[in-house]
């Protein structure tokens, strides 16, 4: 389009030049220069003309063809021929896009949560002209931002502030689900596994009152263990003190069975520490004790 333009204004000055040259002396001759810009305005006009009705579509877009800014259909990439003037186009991409958005929403426990949500979607390739016709080029900042917006507001309030952090993958995906359904209406298509959360952000209070529960939870179990460890040393003291009676038991019946004095004996000599010696009597009494015999007698 440039250059029939500039082929127009450079064809009005060849005309002005020629009049200039009726006014000038006959030494000066402007009618040469007349004609060499009459010569390059038609250059400059047909070429241009050439180039405008030749449209190369790029790998990965769709030109929406317009007639005298009616819309007409699309042309597919490669190279197309149109009519200057009459027609005019559009480029629009159909590759995958990624649109990054920022949104605040109110959670179920009425806690307010931001968060950034990307996008990964891409525009129908055969619903092109239809777009345009209904949105236009602007079609991120009319749809897709808002889309995005109300689709958190949306499913954020079916959940807790908690179970936001605790289900985040669920709440993804319905999130994700809202925003295909809305911008399936305007031709636009949300890549498989095409949203991501980057990080659910809530307000100071609400950070401090979890902070303040962990903390009260790592006290509990700190509590509960000590509980436990009491409770377990109480269950040691008791299981010492039912074997020591139980072997009080045995040794009161093996004394009322075999005679005090060997059952004595036979404890002596299961304390000895090989310094004693091999015979002894007993204090105040006329008893001798033969210890190789009653270590080699068995206990009944």
């Amino acid at each position: 389009m440039f250059g029939v333009v500039l082929g127009v204004v450079v064809l009005v000055l060849s005309f002005i030049v020629s009049g200039l040259n009726k006014r000038t002396p006959d030494a000066v001759n402007l009618g040469v220069w007349s004609w060499v810009s009459r010569a390059i305005a038609v250059i400059l006009i047909v070429g241009g003309v050439l180039i405008d009705s030749v449209l190369i579509v790029p790998a990965g877009h769709r030109a929406v063809l317009m007639q005298f800014g009616a819309v007409r259909g699309e042309l597919a990439e490669g190279i197309h021929l149109i009519v200057p003037f009459v027609n005019s186009t559009e480029i629009i991409e159909v590759r995958t896009q990624k649109e990054e958005s920022q949104a605040s929403a109110a959670s179920k426990d009425l806690q307010i949560v931001t968060t950034i949500l990307a996008l990964n979607f891409h525009v129908e390739p055969d619903r092109v002209d239809d777009l345009y016709r209904n949105v236009g080029r602007d079609y991120v900042s009319r749809i897709i931002d808002p889309a995005v917006q109300e689709s958190l507001k949306v499913v954020t309030a079916k959940f807790t502030a908690e179970e936001l952090v605790k289900f985040r993958s669920q709440v993804k995906d319905q999130v994700e689900a809202e925003i295909s359904e809305r911008l399936a209406a305007y031709f636009i298509a949300v890549e498989p596994n095409g949203l991501s959360i980057v990080n659910f952000d809530f307000s100071p209070e609400f950070n401090k009152a979890i902070e303040e529960k962990q903390v009260a939870q790592q006290q509990a179990e700190k509590q509960r263990y000590v509980l436990q460890q009491a409770e377990l040393e109480k269950q040691t003291q008791i299981t010492r003190a039912e074997g020591a009676a139980q072997a009080a038991k045995l040794s009161a019946a093996a004394l009322q069975a075999q005679g005090g004095g060997l059952v004595i004996a036979r404890e002596w000599i299961e304390k000895w520490n090989g310094e004693v010696p091999s015979v002894s009597a007993g204090a105040g009494q006329n008893v001798i004790l033969d210890v190789s015999s009653l270590m080699k007698q068995p206990a009944r």
